[in-house]
């Protein structure tokens, strides 16, 4: 099929052409970097030493000629990167490039998000990274209609024209047949008529056009051509969103020579250090790279099962009665998402209710919400559940059985290696970086272990407190403060930063799973259960569990207030204090 050419198929199955004018739109290089392969000439060897050339091929899921300019900055940054030949080759769609893929003739991969998922599951490749924009590395289906149409829902679009983008689309089409199997159609019955694009800019022409009545698009294209002053975006108005999907991922075969896969991986991650790299990135709208974990993608992984038939869903699946699920913000909310997505995703599976994963700013703001009934349900470190405790009622029922089993864990406190620092009484006159002040691991057990050796807020020469614990180690690493305090398992994960551990507390015990009061004891009881029965013999949860929160993997324990007792003694010992307001205002 040319690039002109849209495939039209009506209710009946009948087939059809509907050719128009050669379309080209300037600078829409945000989808097509999506859309970008790099193809080794041969077998990857020690390329570098064979003269083989990357070859980087464009699917023609978005085709503005005057965008050319862009892949030949790519082509010359991703060769002084990497020190290989490249050159650029041009396929048509999604399944022509997954093909390469999978014979091995493609090593290297820009790919949609779902094609991803499927080629994960037949075949070796491997996340390299994902763009982030506007600093997250997601991205939405939206489905649009004229603004001038009288449809304001998707139901509204029952017997009327659609536009899907390609057979393989993540946003412009699995979405919208998930939307459909779980109302109980099929596209072909609820659609009057169905047309393929094959390139998400042409479906939001032809609707602001009205040869289409709506369309499911890419939100990263759509925003780009809305920043640009598109007249076809004034045209459209935007009927629903999706929930946030994982940004379509940088992919490289399993079996590509391990220094190309490091360099190009090195490449991607830090093309937002370099004047040029920047420079690249601002033409597309991207932030930056950024490394992306496979459970990022369970969401598209669920929609796949249900649109195949794998998964029972009807139109009473909607009706479920969806749980609220938070936790405390220990990392930025990418990383949670993360770490909690596939313990939800395993949740829905287990009970007969939906979750939603409720992420706030920071522990004050995850213990008010709470209290407003804005979390059903919660993972909470041990200072924030006696305070929701005291405050409002909750209650803990079990806590995560943690690396060791036991479930305890260890706050540490941290230097940058190589620095002097030797113990903590070396760090009197010293900076420190604590983690949120109602943070037991980053905040009250770092000042006990400091007050003990005499070194009080007044002895420190400085010190802040920040929300995401990840934040305190770079703030180490990059020498803004001497030394900080942490969780054990957030100094293991970062330590190839270059960092070293001072000092080591004792056990501690783990952050409950804490209910909020009122909710009915039947979903608490079932909840419960499944947690409990979580990485056991008779639970097919072993890929869920590869996934989870360091802190999760070895599945739940039993809970009760007393466990916390140490921890209640210790910040109503603190009340007060030094008066500079470190610690909760509060006893327990």
């Amino acid at each position: 099929m040319s690039k002109s050419q849209f495939v039209e198929k009506d209710s009946k199955g009948s087939g059809g052409s509907f050719v128009k004018k050669k379309y080209s739109y300037a600078k829409i290089s945000l989808l097509l970097l999506f859309s970008i392969l790099l193809i080794p000439s041969h077998q990857a060897g020690s390329a570098q030493e064979k003269g083989e050339v990357l070859t980087i091929g464009i699917a023609s899921m978005v085709t503005p000629v005057d965008t050319v300019k862009y892949y030949q900055e790519i082509v010359r940054y991703m060769k002084g990167q990497i020190g290989i030949p490249v050159k650029i080759i041009h396929r048509n769609t999604y399944a022509e490039m997954d093909r390469l893929l999978e014979k091995g003739e493609v090593k290297v991969a820009f790919i949609c998000s779902a094609p991803y998922v499927k080629n994960r599951e037949r075949f070796n490749i491997e996340l390299l990274a994902a763009p982030s924009v506007n600093g997250k590395p997601v991205y939405h289906s939206y489905i649009i209609v004229h603004r001038e149409s009288n449809i304001n829902s998707f139901m509204d679009l029952k017997g009327k024209s659609f536009a899907f983008v390609d057979q393989r689309s993540n946003t412009g089409r699995l979405y919208p047949v998930y939307l459909l199997k779980k109302m109980g159609f099929k596209p072909e019955k609820f659609f009057g008529r169905i047309i393929y694009s094959y390139s998400h800019n042409k479906s939001i022409e032809m609707v602001a056009k009205k040869i289409i009545d709506g369309a499911a698009v890419d939100s990263l294209v759509y925003d780009y051509m809305a920043k640009s002053g598109s007249l076809y975006i004034s045209q459209i108005k935007i009927v629903k969103r999706s929930p946030p999907f994982a940004a379509p991922p940088v992919v490289v075969r399993g079996e590509l020579e391990g220094k190309i896969k490091e360099k190009l991986r090195d490449a991607f991650l830090n093309m937002h250090r370099s004047e040029k790299g920047r420079e690249i990135l601002k033409s597309m709208m991207i932030d930056r790279f950024v490394e992306i974990s496979d459970s990022a993608y369970n969401p598209i992984r669920r929609m796949y099962r249900i649109v195949s038939g794998d998964h029972d869903v009807t139109k009473s699946e909607s009706e479920k009665k969806t749980i609220y699920f938070g936790a405390i913000p220990r990392d930025n909310p990418r990383i949670m998402y993360e770490g909690y997505q596939p313990l939800l995703d395993y949740l829905s599976e287990k009970t007969p209710y939906r979750y939603e994963l409720v992420l706030k700013k920071n522990y004050e703001e995850t213990v008010e919400a709470m209290g407003r009934g804005e979390m059903d349900i919660a993972i909470l470190g041990p200072l924030t559940y006696l305070e929701v405790r005291k405050k409002y009622g909750a209650y803990c029922i079990l806590r995560p059985r943690a690396s060791n089993g036991k479930g305890t864990y260890r706050s540490v406190i941290i230097k940058r290696k190589g620095s002097p620092i030797k113990t903590l009484s070396d760090l009197k006159g010293k900076s420190f970086s604590f983690s949120d002040y109602k943070s037991t691991s980053g905040n009250l057990i770092p000042r006990y272990m400091l007050a003990e050796k005499g070194i009080h807020l007044r002895e420190l020469k400085s010190y802040k407190n920040f929300d995401y614990q990840e934040s305190v180690v770079k703030a180490i690493v990059r020498g803004e403060f001497d030394a900080g305090g942490v969780k054990d398992s957030v100094a293991r994960k970062y330590g190839r930063l270059g960092i070293e551990i001072v000092a080591i507390s004792g056990e501690i015990p783990t952050g409950p799973v804490v209910v909020r009061k009122g909710l009915p004891e039947k979903i608490v009881k079932d909840i419960e259960e499944a947690l409990l029965d979580l990485g056991s013999e008779n639970t097919d949860s072993n890929g869920i569990i590869n996934r989870l929160n360091e802190e999760l993997k070895n599945g739940f324990m039993k809970a009760s207030d007393n466990d916390y007792e140490g921890i209640r003694r210790r910040i109503n010992d603190a009340h007060g204090g030094c008066g500079k307001g470190c610690h909760p205002d509060i006893r327990f």
